[in-house]
This record gives structure tokens, sequence and C-alpha cells, in this order.
């Protein structure tokens, strides 16, 4: 005999009255504005299910199967949705403030202009996830799987992404101040002209991602891995750099003063026409950065390493170098007006055409006019 074909569920009356009698198969229902508030339907499947404009706040769907749901512009204000499966479900404008979404799977899922502020989307799957414009502040995505998903505009203030994997995620033009994103694995993301401004990337792996015209003021970089990173014209401005990986980093114009970078590496860092002004670079190391043009008024350089480095026509006024390593390193058309090269490592430092003024101090020994440096 022909297996009999499944009654598709119509309303929220009868949803709730075949669930209460122990049906919980309910694919392919057509619920488009149904009221389902604080409805108690754990483990229901609905997957392929019509809930548009569906009102399902306060439900309880822990374990449930949205998998390919259309949940356009529902209601899931403070849902219980965790462990639920939400596989390439559509949730085009819904608003799941305050929803708990632990260890969820929403891969592939449209969050698309989603509001999912408070929500908690801890341990949860967002693999390759739409999440373009959604607004999620204060919303928790600790220890989550974001590996290409895409975050392109979305307003993640006060976000916690802490030890997250966001491997290849799309951030550009992303709002993420004040986020918390410690330890967090961002390898190859795209955070093209994305604000960071107070954020935490403490320990956190950017290898290879793209900071391109990012707003990063005041944030804690520190030990963070941002090796081969691309840091273009990005704002650092009093960020904390400490200990941090930034070599073969691309830094050009990039604007770090007041930054903290004591002990950085910046090995082969290029720092071309950066701005560096009144930064602490105690102990770091720039063996073979280019820092040709940039602008080092006032830095704190006492103890770093600038084996073949490139400072040509790099303005060092007032920077403080002693015990400074500069061998092999390129000064030509350099400014050291008021500079304290006293104590530095000038053995083997073409520092030819480089400048300095009655206020440069150097070694008793050292003779600038000899070395073919220039009085201003």
């Amino acid at each position: 005999m022909p297996q009999r074909q499944k009654k598709i569920v119509q309303s929220s009356a009868e949803l709730l009255l075949e669930y209460a009698a122990g049906d919980r198969d309910f694919e392919s229902a057509q619920l488009s504005a149904a009221d389902l508030q604080s409805a108690q339907l754990a483990k229901v499947n609905l997957s392929k299910a019509i809930l548009f404009k569906a009102v399902l706040s306060k439900a309880i769907l822990a374990g449930a199967n949205l998998s390919k749901a259309d949940l356009v512009r529902a209601n899931l204000q403070l849902a219980k949705l965790n462990r639920s499966n939400l596989h390439q479900a559509n949730l085009y404008e819904a608003d799941l403030t305050g929803a708990s979404l632990g260890t969820a799977n929403l891969s592939q899922a449209s969050l698309e202009s989603a509001i999912l502020s408070r929500c908690d989307f801890g341990l949860a799957n967002l693999q390759r996830a739409n999440l373009s414009r959604v607004t999620a502040i204060l919303t928790g995505f600790m220890q989550a799987e974001l590996i290409d998903a895409v975050l392109f505009q979305a307003v993640l203030t006060s976000a916690i992404f802490e030890r997250a994997n966001l491997t290849g995620a799309n951030f550009v033009e992303a709002n993420l101040s004040d986020a918390n994103l410690h330890r967090a694995i961002l390898i190859k993301a795209n955070l093209h002209k994305a604000t960071l401004d107070r954020a935490n990337l403490s320990w956190a792996n950017l290898i290879e991602a793209n900071l391109e015209g990012a707003s990063l003021i005041a944030a804690n970089l520190e030990q963070s891995d941002l090796s081969h990173t691309n840091l273009l014209g990005a704002n650092l401005t009093m960020a904390n750099l400490s200990k941090a990986d930034l070599s073969k980093a691309n830094l050009v114009a990039a604007n770090l003063s007041q930054a903290n970078l004591l002990a950085v590496n910046l090995t082969e860092a290029n720092l071309k026409r950066s701005i560096l002004s009144e930064v602490d670079l105690f102990g770091a190391n720039l063996i073979r950065a280019n820092l040709s043009e940039a602008n080092l008024e006032s830095a704190d350089l006492r103890e770093t390493n600038l084996h073949g480095a490139n400072l040509h026509r790099a303005n060092l006024s007032g920077a403080n170098l002693f015990g400074a390593e500069l061998k092999g390193t390129n000064c030509g058309g350099a400014n050291f007006a008021g500079a304290k090269l006293y104590g530095a490592k000038l053995i083997g430092a073409n520092v030819q055409g480089a400048m300095y003024d009655e206020k440069t101090e150097f070694h008793s020994k050292f003779s600038p006019i000899k070395q073919g440096m220039k009085q201003i």
C-alpha cells in the first residue's frame, strides 16, 4: 500500500495539540504569523517550516530541528534554542534579543539584519553563516565557530568572541568597539575598515589578517600574533602592542602615535611613512624593518635592535636611542635633531647626510662631521 502522506500543520493550535499528544514531526509546517509565545516545543521537528513573522518569544525550542526553516522577521526574543539545528535557516531581520543558542548549529544560516543583542552563542556552529548588518551588542560568541562567516557592517560593540574561531571571517566595516577577542583565532580574517577601538585582542592570532584602514585606537593587542598582517593606513593610536609579533607586517602609513610597543617584534616590518611619535619601543626588535620617512619624534628607542633597518629620511628628532643597535642601518637623510645618541651603537651605521643640531647628544668619541652628518 502507498505510504500515507503526513498532514501539514497549518495553525499554532493544531501544532500544540498534536505536540501534547506526543507528535514531534512537523516538517514543512505552514505557520506564518503563528502565535507560539512561551510554547514548550523541545526537540520539535520544524525543518523546512514556514514561520514567517511567527511569535516565538520565550518559547522552549531546545534541541529543535529548524533546519532550512523560514524564520524571516520572526520574534524569538528570550527563546531557548540551545542545541537546536538551524542549518541553512533563514532568519532575515529576525529578533533574537536575549535568546539562548549555546551549542546550536547555525552553519550556513542567514541572519542578515537580525537583532542578536545579548544573545548567547557560546560553542555554537556559525560556519559560513551570513551575519551581515546584524546588531549584536553585548552578545556572547565564546568559543563559537565562525569560520568563513560574513559579518559585513555588523554592529558588534562589546560582543564577546573570547577563544572563538574566526578564521577567514569577513568583518569589513564592522563595529567591534569594546569587543572582547582575547585569544580569538582571526587567521586571514578580513577586517578592512573595521572599528576595533578599545577592543581586547590580547593573545589573539591575526596571522595574515587584513586590517587595512582599520581603527584600533586604544586597543589591547598585547602578545597578539600580527605577523604578515596588513595594517596599511590603520589607526593604532595609544594601542597596547607590547610583546606583539608584527614581523613582516605591512604598517605603511599606519598611525602608532603614543602606542605601547615595548619588546614588540617588528622584524622586516614595513613602517614606511608611519607615525610613531612618542611611542615606547624599549627593547623592540626592528631588524631589517623599513622605517623610511617614518615619524619617530620623541620615540623611546632605548635598547632596540635596528640592525639592517632602513631609516632613510626618518624623523628621529628628540628620540632616545640609548643602547640601540644601529649596525648596518641606513640613516641617510634622517633627522636626529635633539636626539639622544649617546650610548647608541653607531659603528657600521650609514649616517651620511643625516641631520643633527646642537641639542643632539653623541658619545664624546663620535664625530658627526667625519661621518658625513649635517648640522642644522
